[in-house]
Formats: C-alpha cells, sequence, structure tokens
C-alpha cells in the first residue's frame, strides 16, 4: 500500500509529540512494506510566491521515506496564535497536487495538522477518490492558539469567539513566521544562542497564566467564526476523523459535526513499562514533570489534587 502523510516535517527540524507519533508511524509502515511519504510544509519566499514541491528521500531508522517539500504553503503559527485570516486561508492551482498525486499514486492521505496545507490539496484527493484521514493531536481546528486555555483554565467561549481576537495578539508576524521557516533556520534552531533565545521566549510565552483582557483587540469575532467555519470545511473533506482519546472526541463534537471518526489512544515507540514495585527507606518519592510552564499540560492541576490527598508541595522543589 502507498501511504501519504501530511504533518509539520521530519525532525530535528520539528520535534514535538505531533512529529514524534508521525515519525514513528511511518517508519513502522514502511518496515511493514509500505511505501511512505511525507508531504511537509517548509520555507516561505520573501520574493518568490510560487509554490511547488522539492522531492528528496530522508532515512529513519532504516528505512527510506519520501520526503515532499511543499515550498509556499500556509504560514505555520505553531500555538502563538492567527491574527491575519486571510493570509492563513489563501488557496492555490490545484495542479501541484495534481502532478505528485498522480506521480505517488497513494491509496490513502494520513493529515495530523491542518497548518500550512491548502484547500486545494485536499479538493484534489478528493476528486482522485483517495482516502483521507485526520488525527486529532490537538485543538488548532478549534482554538488558533491550539490549546483551548486562557487565564489558567479551559476556555469557556469557544463557540462565542468572544475573546479570540485578545487571545491571538501573541501571534506571529509573517515575517518571523517565513524567518522560522526558512532553511537557514533549521541549521541554526540549536546553536546554543538561538536555543536560549527559542527557551527565553517559551518560558515568557507559557509562563502567561492569564491573558488580560484589557489588551487590545486586533480581531473581530467574525474573523475567528469565518477561520474556525474554515477549518471545519476541510474536516468535512476527511473519510475518518481519528481521536487519541474519547475527551479529544467529546472535544471536537462539542464544536463539529463529524460523524465519521474511532477512538485510538496513541504514544510514540520509545514509551516502555518500567513499572516496578520499590521500597522507600524514606516519607518522600521524588515526581518530576517533563513539559512546558503552562497550564495548559496540567502540571499546575496535577499538583494542586496532590496536595489536597496530602501531599506535601516541597515533593516539586
Amino acid at each position: 500500500m502507498k501511504v501519504m502523510h501530511y504533518s509539520l516535517g521530519f525532525p530535528p527540524y520539528r520535534s514535538g509529540g505531533l512529529t514524534k507519533f508521525c515519525v514513528d508511524l511511518m517508519v513502522q509502515q514502511a518496515k511493514e512494506g509500505h511505501s511512505i511519504a511525507l508531504l511537509w510544509p517548509g520555507q516561505m519566499g520573501f520574493i518568490s510566491k510560487k509554490t511547488s514541491i522539492r522531492t528528496s528521500k530522508v532515512d529513519f531508522d532504516g528505512q527510506s521515506i519520501l520526503s515532499l517539500e511543499l515550498v509556499n504553503p500556509l504560514p505555520i503559527s505553531f500555538d502563538e496564535g492567527i491574527i491575519n485570516i486571510d493570509e492563513f486561508t489563501k488557496d492555490v492551482n490545484s495542479n501541484i497536487y495534481e502532478k505528485i498525486l498522480s506521480e505517488f499514486q497513494p491509496d490513502v492521505i494520513h493529515v495530523h495538522t491542518l497548518m500550512g496545507l491548502h484547500r486545494s490539496f485536499l479538493e484534489t484527493a478528493k476528486r482522485m477518490k483517495i482516502r483521507l484521514i485526520f488525527t486529532a493531536h490537538d485543538f488548532f481546528p478549534i482554538c488558533p492558539k491550539v490549546t483551548m486555555f486562557r487565564q489558567g483554565k479551559i476556555c469557556d467561549c469557544v463557540n462565542s469567539y468572544e475573546y479570540c481576537g485578545v487571545c491571538n495578539t501573541t501571534a506571529l508576524s509573517l515575517v518571523k513566521i517565513k524567518i522560522l521557516q526558512s532553511p537557514i533556520y533549521r541549521y541554526l534552531k540549536d546553536v546554543e544562542i538561538i536555543k536560549r533565545l527559542r527557551k527565553s521566549h517559551r518560558d515568557n510565552f507559557l509562563s502567561e497564566s492569564k491573558v488580560d483582557n484589557d489588551t487590545g483587540v486586533i480581531g473581530l469575532t467574525e474573523d475567528y467564526e469565518k477561520l474556525r467555519n474554515y477549518y471545519y470545511s476541510l474536516l468535512k473533506m476527511m473519510d475518518v476523523i481519528h481521536y487519541n482519546s474519547s475527551i479529544t472526541k467529546k472535544v471536537y463534537e462539542s464544536v463539529f459535526e463529524l460523524p465519521n471518526n474511532c477512538v485510538i489512544p496513541v504514544m510514540h515507540s520509545g514509551i516502555k513499562d518500567n513499572k516496578r514495585i520499590k521500597e522507600y527507606s524514606n516519607d518522600f518519592i521524588r515526581i518530576r514533570y517533563l513539559g512546558p510552564q503552562g497550564g495548559a499540560k496540567g502540571f499546575f492541576f496535577s499538583r494542586r489534587h496532590l496536595m489536597n490527598y496530602g501531599v506535601k508541595n516541597r515533593i516539586f522543589a
């Protein structure tokens, strides 16, 4: 079988759970004898706006994967928000996608994110009767900030778009996005000074537990309703929606009507069961949390509830 994936790219240029899961899945599929390709949003030109696809081969764990870099995709917002709705919903001529899909002839296309993806890609695949699967790794089609988390809690105005214009004031400019998607950044991102700048930005960004409602609004509710409806139109083209948990399914179905779906928990290949019974010589158990400082990942929630059960705070020091 021939499987084409769409994701944010290959490590080390891209990282995180979505990238890790996608690469693990592609490697396993290749090991089982399937032909695998990854279409991913690459550089955005400062001068040339022409969309094209660069083809190469990438090896992971001894498996060859066809790399299809989409040049001049839509901007990648990450979890920083979206300001200019029109820039994130532009489309291109379908010829480029007709060519690559005709050449690779995938039996199925597995979409892992809608970031950077042109509508014409999905329309072309539907027209060519290629099966489409979408894995809901996060809440990006619902919330431009990805997490649906604001003021230290789950957003309570998802359906009203009331504070979208405030939350998205953190969005990166198109110039910054183009720099982050540039080839030179792929080589410089792990240089020590760049790593420090990235860490400083992320720490400041994620440490803001509350959104200031007095911040100037950068978009109207109608703008973000339009954006939501745009992503909804893309999701409706999918043949199957794959949720990684029943909670994810519940959240999506509270916003969208997407009947064809399944719930399959996901994990990556590096996770191993290391549980074992221990005897402790003192009253202390060290608990280590691996993740960002923001509340969206659940650190403060877990800490609060452990303390309610009598666990002392110094465990988290």
